[in-house]
């Protein structure tokens, strides 16, 4: 299952005067478990922020081995590699991880619940991310700003299932996998929430 955004991931309380990007691939087995693979880029701005302990809230996805090792052992994963690029204007992190079930998955993604969940009902398994809350509309200048901001961005989300989705709403379905693409700058501009769904 690849997944190229934020993710993702996959809880975006992004301030808007910072940038991020994401690549995820997630692959679900057919017992249920989860691999994925995340490649995404945080400008340095988010991770100075992140070094201050009030506003560490702020920051969608950790940029530090030891938090992302915590944050999945914390929703019943594992780590299985990390690296990190700091560049001058940015930090490029690229991870694997593994999950026991997707509902694991999913508390990784959101441990709140609010933006990932996962059900199963009458054999179907379902997915619903919510990528994005939505900006305030009147702040047109705000989301000026984003729209050139998150240029260079981009979220991307790819997952593969053990069997072909049954439904979808926001993805594009070729066989087993599910595929939803988007400018991050469009994404963050958005004054609706923005969700996607897919049901195997």
């Amino acid at each position: 299952m690849k997944l190229r955004v934020f993710p993702l991931i996959l809880s975006f309380s992004l301030l808007f005067t910072s940038c991020i990007g994401i690549d995820a691939d997630a692959r679900v087995g057919a017992d249920g478990s989860v691999e994925a693979s995340l490649v995404y880029t945080v400008s340095t701005a988010v991770d100075e922020i992140g070094r201050l302990g009030s506003n560490a809230a702020d920051i969608p996805l950790p940029v530090g081995r030891q938090d992302l090792e915590l944050a999945a052992s914390r929703a019943g994963g594992e780590l299985v590699s990390w690296s990190r690029d700091d560049g001058p204007e940015a930090i490029v992190v690229n991870t694997s991880l593994r999950f026991p079930t997707v509902t694991a998955f999913a508390l990784f993604l959101d441990p709140t619940g609010e933006s990932a969940r996962y059900t199963e009902a009458g054999g179907t398994s379902t997915l619903t991310l919510r990528l994005y809350e939505g900006a305030n509309p009147a702040e047109d200048e705000l989301i000026d700003f984003i729209k050139s901001a998150f240029s260079d961005y981009a979220v991307s989300l790819r997952l593969e299932f053990p069997r072909t989705p049954a439904a979808s709403e926001g993805f594009v379905v070729s066989g087993r996998t599910a595929v939803y693409e988007i400018a991050a700058a469009d994404l963050y501009a958005s004054t609706v929430p923005v969700f996607v769904q897919v049901s195997w």
